[in-house]
């Protein structure tokens, strides 16, 4: 084989391992397939524990995020609200704080769409929609904040009750 042959099968070699890579990469985030990653979901169940929120006359599961790095972990890298670990009707991930105060989010890496909703003594006081993968910080006052699909019906003023771990 001349030199010129070899130096285009390694730079094919190359090519093909450096594809592969970043297919595994991004297949694993949930983006290169177009489907949603089932290894996401698989992790929002084991990490996270759920609890039941109530909204009006509705009752939801929610992941819980009631310990820092719970809050810190939330839905980044994932690419869907989950399943709540297989008891259906899951409204999203309910962050618990020890009492009102100035709470800060942001969506960096977090790749789906969330509806955000700040709640202050069971009432929502405020919701945002997130921007996947933004670094702007949206602040509000309360104990809990509950991320959800943006299509998930939760308006400013509605009761919340929420039974589960602290």
């Amino acid at each position: 084989m001349s030199h010129g042959k070899i130096q285009i099968v390694v730079m094919l070699i190359i090519i093909l391992l450096i594809f592969s890579i970043t297919y595994v990469y991004f297949s694993q985030l949930g983006i290169a397939t177009g489907r949603e990653n089932n290894n996401s979901t698989a992790l929002l169940n084991m990490e996270f524990g759920v609890g039941t929120l109530n909204i009006g006359n509705s009752s939801y599961h929610v992941y819980i995020a009631n310990t820092l790095r719970l809050q810190q972990l939330g839905y980044m890298n994932a690419s869907g609200i989950g399943n709540c670990n297989g008891l259906g009707k899951c409204a999203g991930i309910l962050f618990v704080f020890s009492n009102d105060s100035m709470q800060c989010f942001w969506m960096k890496n977090t790749f789906i769409p969330l509806k955000q909703s700040w709640i202050s003594n069971g009432m929502v006081n405020y919701t945002y929609s997130g921007t996947p993968l933004s670094q702007n910080s949206i602040c509000n006052i309360g104990n809990m904040v509950l991320e959800t699909a943006p299509s998930f019906s939760i308006e400013y003023g509605e009761h919340v009750n929420y039974t589960g771990p602290v």
